[in-house]
């Protein structure tokens, strides 16, 4: 119940951290992105869009420092200059003139009156700026403003700042005032002259240069107008203003890259920007929000199949930056070509901060997957191979490699006949304890668990890894396998069962290691007479009394055991025998046997007689001891020798 728990907690602590991120990432998003936005707009209006040809027919007439001069004051300008430069212009026939500014408060009665009049009866249209209370006027302004050459046009002066840095972005269309709609200035210079315009904000068209600076519009100081050429102004749009350091001055994307200088442009001149793109009918077209994410998004996908999959962590952020990167060169390109303005940096910031969520995810599913495979595949498969695999899983394919192993194979003397007499639930604990102990045991001393199949356990030493010290650690594990097993069957001897003593083969030599079976499912084994030689010298240990056997192979290469001479072993379709030994715990009693042994065993082999006297007193002395008994009835029977030939075997 406990884990249960901690599973639940830490399920739950998951999900509230992944809540947590997409919350934290959706803000982020929110802070961030607008400002980003906002560069990334005046970066590709000052610098690759499509806008590099701006209408011949508009011109502005500027009021500068030059111009105020030559007046006793500066603010009002004088209304009787105004109306004089408003009748030479209008003697030009242009297509209109635009007067940029509120004539808010009266000045001298007499050039007030000149001026309202020049305008009002003026042969050509003639539009004066307008503002209203939402603009900053007092009301008292406000009335006059609406007083002022009261038949004349007016349109709403405002410009479109962006509410983070004020830069104009947007162009002004009008709004509701009054109960109706109020058109912006330039809105109805166009429509005075059969060019229409929406209601509806719109993106700022500002036309550049070749080299990224704001496009000029002719532009003639308003002093030069009395003596200037009418054809400067003949059907044209002329708008007058003013083009003073202080006054009316707005910053618009150029000023990003070429500093406030530049980029901070006069009112009329962004009028005159805002009125070329109402004659040209030329527009930036902003999809809605769900077509304008889409092409970003789409691609989003892809990026969270890329890092949701099983590959290299170190590729999936380069793959997922390429195809953002890829993304955001096509909407440039949309937007050089055709004017189309989409969303690009939130759209990115969410694909990369979902595509690192997922990647986590990923990561932490594969981490799980390879912590998965140690844990619970080692239960099937050695933690050695399991290892192996999780380092290269391309290893993981059928075919195999020639290694120098060490093969060790244990069984139960008597298992058939002990699982016959218990009820299978007792048998099924008595194997599981059995087995899970002699695993535990070959892993601990590194052995590489091939198969376990009943109860056999096959292992060997030497792949996946190299060992140098292969022989010493399979002596080693036999011993204490042995240990193990004479635990186990003292305890079932408590319990009223008779579980048989563990035999172990041991031989060494060259083998084929690997992958074997069929593409649906195969086993990383070790095949050739190595591995047979093993099983052999494993089951002769019931015809000659041993509880382990080990070739010479591996006893040449071992030097802390007590390994004492069992015979010239001649198996079964072998041309030469097998020279094995028997290991022996090294402790005092088993070092005074081992000397005895070893003294009866060089007669056996010499043929020596005395052999026959010196096995009886071994078998009188050490009667349970297997060997001593094996050679002993050899001898009774005539049989001299180190060579057994085991019949069948």
């Amino acid at each position: 119940m406990r884990t249960l728990g901690r599973i639940v907690s830490l399920q739950r602590g998951g999900i509230a951290a992944s809540l947590a991120y997409l919350v934290l990432l959706g803000l982020s998003i929110a802070l961030v992105s607008p400002p980003l936005e906002n560069i990334v707009h005046d970066v590709m209006m000052v610098s690759i869009s499509p806008f590099t040809h701006a209408p011949t027919n508009i011109v502005v007439v500027s009021i500068t420092e030059q111009t105020l001069a030559n007046f006793p004051y500066r603010s009002p300008l004088d209304r009787g200059f105004l109306a004089d430069m408003v009748a030479r212009i209008e003697s030009a026939r242009p297509l209109a003139i635009g007067i940029d500014l509120l004539f808010d408060q009266a000045t001298e009665p007499e050039k007030d009156a000149r001026l309202e009049t020049a305008i009002e009866t003026a042969r050509v249209p003639v539009v004066i700026a307008s503002a209203s209370r939402t603009d900053g006027l007092t009301e008292r302004q406000s009335d006059y403003l609406n007083a002022f050459a009261p038949s004349a046009k007016r349109g709403l002066a405002a410009l479109l700042h962006d509410n983070l840095d004020g830069v104009v972005r947007g162009a002004f269309p009008g709004r509701e005032g009054g109960g109706a709609w109020m058109p912006s200035f330039v809105a109805v210079i166009a429509a005075s002259t059969g060019v229409g315009g929406g209601h509806s904000p719109e993106e700022m068209v500002y036309y550049r240069t070749g080299n990224s600076l704001p496009f000029s519009f002719p532009t003639y100081p308003a002093q030069a107008v009395p003596l200037a050429p009418l054809s400067w102004f003949e059907g044209k749009y002329v708008l007058i203003g003013v083009d003073l350091q202080q006054i009316d001055r707005h910053p618009t994307p150029f000023a990003l890259l070429s500093g406030a200088k530049i980029g901070v442009l006069p009112g009329v001149a962004i009028h005159a920007h805002s009125l070329a793109r109402l004659v040209s009918g030329n527009r930036i077209t902003t999809p809605c929000p769900a077509v304008g994410y889409a092409p970003m998004l789409l691609v989003g996908l892809f990026c969270l199949w890329i890092v949701s999959r099983p590959i290299p962590v170190v590729f999936k952020p380069v793959a997922v930056a390429c195809t953002v990167l890829l993304v955001w060169i096509s909407e440039a390109c949309a937007f050089a070509r055709f004017a189309i303005l989409v969303p690009m940096v939130a759209p990115a910031l969410l694909v990369v901060g979902l595509s690192a969520f997922v990647g986590f995810l990923a990561w932490r599913r594969d981490a799980r997957a390879r912590q998965f495979i140690q844990n619970a595949f080692s239960k099937y498969v050695s933690p050695a191979v399991v290892a192996a695999i999780v380092k290269e899983p391309n290893a993981l394919h059928l075919g195999g490699e020639k290694r120098e192993l060490t093969c060790v194979f244990t069984d139960v003397e008597g298992f058939t006949s002990f699982s016959e007499q218990l009820a299978p639930e007792v048998l099924a604990d008595v194997l599981n304890e059995y087995l899970n102990g002699l695993c535990e045991l070959f892993v601990e001393h590194g052995a590489t668990i091939d198969k376990v199949i009943g109860d056999a356990v096959v292992g060997f030493f030497g792949a996946p890894a190299a060992q140098n010290d292969q022989a010493e650690r399979a002596v080693s594990l036999a011993l204490a396998v042995q240990d193990h097993a004479q635990r186990l069957r003292e305890k079932s001897a408590r319990r009223g069962h008779s579980l048989g003593s563990t035999r172990i083969g041991i031989h060494c030599g060259p083998a084929i290691v690997g992958n074997f079976g069929g593409n649906r499912f195969f086993n990383y084994t070790a095949i050739g007479d190595t591995v047979n030689a093993a099983a052999r010298l494993e089951g002769a240990n019931k015809y000659i009394g041993t509880k382990n056997c080990i070739s010479s192979e591996v006893a040449r290469q071992t030097t802390h055991f007590l390994l004492r001479p069992a015979g010239v072993l001649h198996l079964k379709g072998k041309n030469q025998g097998i020279e094995t030994f028997e290991a022996m715990t090294r402790h005092p009693e088993n070092t005074i046997l081992y000397e005895e042994y070893l003294n009866a065993y060089a007669l056996l082999a010499a043929g020596d007689t005395r052999a026959i006297a010196a096995f009886k007193l071994l078998v009188k002395n050490y009667p349970q001891d297997g060997l001593i008994a094996f050679h002993h009835n050899r001898l009774a029977s005539g049989e001299f020798g180190a060579d057994i030939h085991l019949v069948g075997k």
